[in-house]
């Protein structure tokens, strides 16, 4: 079961099936602890279940439901998801919903630390340049007559007025330079061992990455593209930056899938970003919040190389 905000829904996990089916929200309540079903006939599809089902008006507090064959007749589901109507899925829900919450009051802990911290440093590493270049005072010498009295005061010269100087033109504004993005939060957190993208269990392989040859494909550059979305683009070299500061090797980008120290080609899809790190193979995936295609990216990755971790990044 995997829920969050990506399509308003619940993305359900089935034996057999290698895609996840998505569940929205209309179709649950999880507050119905009580519901009797209409009868025992199975409809061919959902709206022929809820025509009935309008069609035979329930008692107040006693909700009705009916059962067809979903996902293209591979399920037989009901119209309400419930604690009433399938009680191991509606606690599976509640699970992964306060498992959600506590991971994003976790990951907004870590980014207002860092956003914290670098603001100090910046702050503190400004003040010491500032220090480091203003010149010192000068000091100076003391004049003293004999016996140590001051000397006597020597009218001063007739001092002449110093030339106007010329106008010195006013400098340009500059435009403001945006700052380059932090590693992404999710990604320092999977490094340390608290990867917050959870382990789903290996599937059938595609056909056509298991025909794939095992023969491993040369490394291009990791300047490449992994979409048409700059903040995605940008995100991703700022990640690459970071991972080659902590000792990251094998780095690609947008290239099919190999395993640890490329050793073995094992598909042709193509993860976002790929690298090894103590001794370990890491896939990244970035999606927009509204593209829900990471759970399916995720799970043909951990079938093609269950050893391998798979990290799933929002980026607008």
């Amino acid at each position: 079961m995997g829920f969050g905000l990506t399509e308003g829904g619940y993305l359900l996990y089935c034996e057999g099936l290698p895609l996840p089916v998505l569940v929205p929200e209309s179709q649950v309540d999880l507050g119905v602890t009580s519901a009797e079903p209409l009868h025992s006939s199975l409809y061919p599809d959902r709206d022929s279940a809820l025509v009935d089902l309008e069609a035979s008006a329930s008692e107040p507090g006693h909700p009705r439901y009916a059962w067809y064959r979903g996902a293209g007749g591979a399920l037989i589901v009901p119209t309400l998801f419930s604690p009433a109507t399938t009680p191991r899925i509606a606690r599976t829900m509640l699970e992964v919903r306060a498992h959600l919450a506590q991971t994003t009051q976790r990951e907004l802990k870590v980014l207002l630390l860092t956003l914290t911290g670098t603001k100090v440093l910046q702050g503190v590493f400004s003040r010491v340049l500032r220090v480091g270049t203003e010149p010192a005072p000068r000091l100076q010498p003391r004049r003293e007559g004999v016996g140590g009295r001051a000397p006597a005061s020597q009218p001063s010269a007739p001092q002449t007025a110093p030339p106007a100087p010329e106008p010195v033109p006013a400098p340009a504004a500059s435009a403001p330079v945006p700052s380059a993005p932090a590693p992404s939060p999710r990604l320092v957190q999977a490094l340390v061992g608290n990867n917050p993208t959870r382990r789903v269990s290996p599937g059938p392989r595609l056909p056509r990455d298991v025909a794939a040859s095992p023969q491993v494909p040369r490394e291009l550059s990791p300047n490449r593209p992994i979409s048409s979305s700059s903040s995605q683009n940008a995100q991703l070299q700022a990640d690459i930056q970071y991972l080659q500061d902590v000792g990251a090797t094998n780095i690609r980008v947008n290239q099919q899938q190999s395993t640890l120290r490329n050793s073995q080609r094992v598909g042709i899809n193509r993860p976002d970003l790929q690298f090894d790190y103590n001794g370990r193979r890491y896939h990244v995936e970035y999606d927009t919040p509204t593209s829900g295609r990471g759970p399916g990216h995720q799970s043909r990755i951990v079938s093609n190389d269950p050893n391998a971790e798979t990290i799933l990044l929002i980026v607008p």
